[in-house]
């Protein structure tokens, strides 16, 4: 398992416990609640493929391709590290190049970082 996957499997263990980060994924549409469903694949440097799968807000992570990824990251896999110890986000790790979303909305990954982020504030 190379070193980004083993660092998010942590915080998505966490992340399953944690109500708050996974209110994160729930949308409001019309006054009703909805569920945010989306799968992340990653393609990173020095890493096999692995993704991540939000459906029903229960986080679950795959080794391989999904082929139905809504979105789809590469790049450097010390940049994915850095976000699950809390030293630095999706946002930043874009701006400077480090991952490319080559499929889907930047939008869509900067949820999934308020998660991690909560997930890091509360321990």
């Amino acid at each position: 398992m190379g070193v980004a996957r083993e660092n998010l499997m942590k915080i998505v263990e966490r992340m399953n416990k944690k109500p708050k980060a996974l209110q994160v994924f729930v949308t409001d549409i019309g006054g009703k609640p909805v569920n945010w469903n989306m799968t992340f694949q990653f393609n990173l440097n020095e890493e096999d493929p692995f993704y991540l799968v939000i459906k029903d807000q229960e986080i679950v992570l795959n080794t391989g391709t999904s082929q139905n990824a809504e979105i789809v990251m590469s790049g450097d896999n010390n940049a994915i590290t850095k976000v699950c110890q809390g030293k630095g986000d999706f946002t930043h790790a874009i701006s400077r190049e480090e991952i490319t979303v080559e499929k889907g909305k930047v939008m869509d990954v900067i949820r999934l970082t308020r998660a991690i982020t909560i997930v890091l504030k509360t321990g």
